[in-house]
């Protein structure tokens, strides 16, 4: 049915021309749309996580700097070293650890512990708590780095007694060991607990919350700071945490397809001589993929829209379109039945309108031409019986000129013989009716008619052949030698002059082509004449006026039918005065037109 339709037909291409290019284009521009988001998600994320680390780093500097204090402090490094044996000592312990718990809002306590008197000091809730008996000590483990971090936990009293401590809330500790720098004997340690207000709040405005997620990791996979509370402290061992891990890079991104989570990581580290700390930053694909998606709706409601009004378009149109073929299709048959005369019934001034009126103008030029054809033919037929009758008339001159010639030699007139001879030759060629002659005879043809040229002139013309015998054989088209040559009698000859020289030669050119120079001594042309006659030979008039039907440029016409564009005709100013036309052929012609 569709094939047979030309409205189904135009229905399903207008569809198809719009629907395929617009799906196309709606899928090219979902998928670089999808590409560039994430691309530039990437970029940005990988800046923003860049200062988040660079945040957190100045604020762990801070702490660590704040631990630094119990050497800058050399009253309280003496109580340290001194094992806190007496009040002084305690006094100043007191008033170190208040001013380290000071120094950053974000310390929720701080603890020392003396190893070489067996003595702890707690500093919490604005005063100190002392644990000097036999009891048991909370001894960190520092090992072999004279600081560390303790991951993320539960705050406690570390062994502390006598006092209501505050709820547990979550921090992280900093642990230095206490030692003397010339003999490294270790007099204690100090711990710092640090709540994550201040690594909240960073966090915070690296992610998007409920969308997005943010970790801080340590080596080991422990959570620092994650989105949820009951994460902390505790060690991841989901797979992308291990990935993770065997990353050497400082920083980058990977992507991550599983179950739980398909996304972006987006990760830098946080590498110092006491933390090894990994911020990493979790970009679901619903995420990355949401901006392009809503460009994708926008572009499907467009697509919907336009296809009801294409639709509604492409009906109007079918019908608007096969009403007048029809019409023109009833006329088309009525031309089939032999009724050459009949009428397009189709009006208005759109291309169908055109078309009609264009074939009612093609079938009255048929109409016409049918007419001529037959004219032609009548005419043609009336041509080849003239020409027949023509023929008789070359015949008998030549015949004639036969007779006169053996008269002249019985009288003993052999120069009048010659030039009857050289005349006979002239009519014989031109009753040839071969069309291509070998270059021979085309050259013969043109030595009987300089012969009678001379003795027409005399004295007064040299005629020079510089032709070689290799082209001889060469099939050239009949009479295109002789019209050059006469060219020269018609237009450069001077009979006042005492003598003139005409040289013909023929060679075979460097290109391959055959190479034919007409060149005379004559009166010449000027520059202008010169030009406008180059310019006649270049054009191509499609209808040669009767009186140019002989001469250079019917020569050239000629050329062209048998060799096209590689025929060539060239020519001249000859020093010191005079003409060359030089013809440049093809050695092998093709078929004329």
């Amino acid at each position: 049915m569709i094939r047979n339709s030309i409205r189904n037909k135009l229905i399903v291409f207008l569809l198809a021309a719009t629907i395929i290019p617009f799906s196309t284009s709606i899928a090219m521009t979902y998928f670089i749309t999808k590409h560039n988001v994430i691309e530039e998600t990437i970029k940005t994320n990988s800046n923003l996580i860049y200062q988040g680390k660079t945040n957190i780093t100045n604020h762990l500097n801070v702490i660590q700097q704040a631990s630094l204090s119990i050497y800058n402090d050399t009253s309280l490094y003496g109580a340290v070293e001194n094992g806190a044996v007496d009040y002084l000592d305690r006094g100043e312990i007191f008033r170190g650890m208040q001013a380290i718990v000071m120094s950053v809002k974000e310390i929720q306590q701080a603890y020392l512990y003396l190893s070489n008197s067996n003595k702890s000091f707690l500093f919490s809730q604005g005063n100190i708590f002392r644990n000097e008996g036999t009891g048991p000590k909370y001894v960190p483990q520092v090992g072999k780095s004279d600081t560390v971090l303790e991951p993320t936990h539960l705050s406690h009293t570390y062994k502390s007694s006598g006092f209501n401590p505050l709820p547990s809330v979550p921090v992280f500790t900093l642990h230095r060991s206490i030692t003397n720098a010339v003999t490294m004997k270790e007099f204690g340690t100090l711990s710092i607990d640090v709540n994550l207000n201040m690594i909240r709040s960073i966090a915070e405005q690296l992610y998007e919350q409920g969308k997005e997620q943010l970790f801080i990791l340590d080596s080991g996979g422990t959570v620092i700071y994650g989105p949820d509370p009951m994460l902390l402290g505790q060690t991841l061992e989901d797979g992308w945490v291990k990935h993770l891990q065997q990353l050497d890079q400082p920083s980058g991104n990977f992507e991550w397809n599983s179950d739980e989570f398909k996304g972006i990581h987006i990760y830098e580290r946080m590498d110092s001589p006491y933390h090894d700390w990994i911020l990493v930053k979790r970009i679901p694909n619903e995420l990355l993929n949401s901006n392009a998606r809503q460009i994708t709706e926008i572009n499907m409601m467009i697509l919907i829209a336009f296809m009801i009004v294409v639709i509604g378009a492409t009906l109007v149109i079918s019908i608007r379109f096969t009403t007048p073929i029809k019409r023109l299709i009833g006329t088309i048959g009525k031309i089939q039945t032999g009724n050459m005369h009949a009428d397009i019934d189709v009006k208005g001034n759109d291309e169908f309108a055109i078309l009609a009126g264009r074939f009612r103008s093609m079938m009255e030029r048929i109409n016409n031409l049918i007419m001529r054809e037959y004219q032609l033919e009548i005419a043609n037929k009336t041509n080849q019986l003239k020409a027949l009758q023509a023929q008789i008339n070359p015949h008998f001159l030549y015949n004639s000129l036969q007779s006169i010639g053996t008269l002249a030699l019985q009288h003993n007139a052999p120069q009048v013989y010659s030039l009857i001879s050289s005349l006979a030759k002239l009519m014989r060629y031109s009753m040839n009716s071969d069309t291509v002659v070998p270059f021979a005879s085309e050259l013969s043809h043109v030595k009987a008619y300089l012969e009678l040229q001379m003795q027409r002139f005399e004295h007064k013309l040299t005629v020079n052949y510089e032709a070689d015998e290799s082209i001889m054989h060469i099939p050239v088209p009949k009479m295109i030698l002789q019209p050059l040559v006469e060219n020269y009698f018609k237009h450069g000859f001077d009979q006042r002059s005492v003598s003139e020289t005409l040289t013909i030669a023929a060679r075979l050119g460097d290109d391959g082509r055959m190479e034919i120079r007409v060149q005379d001594e004559g009166t010449g042309m000027t520059e202008d004449t010169l030009q406008k006659l180059r310019r006649r030979l270049e054009a191509r008039p499609r209808h040669q006026q009767e009186e140019e039907s002989i001469g250079l440029i019917n020569v050239m016409s000629r050329l062209r039918l048998y060799y096209e564009d590689e025929a060539e005709m060239i020519i001249d100013h000859n020093k010191p005065s005079g003409v060359t036309v030089t013809l440049r052929i093809p050695t092998l012609p093709k078929e004329a037109s």
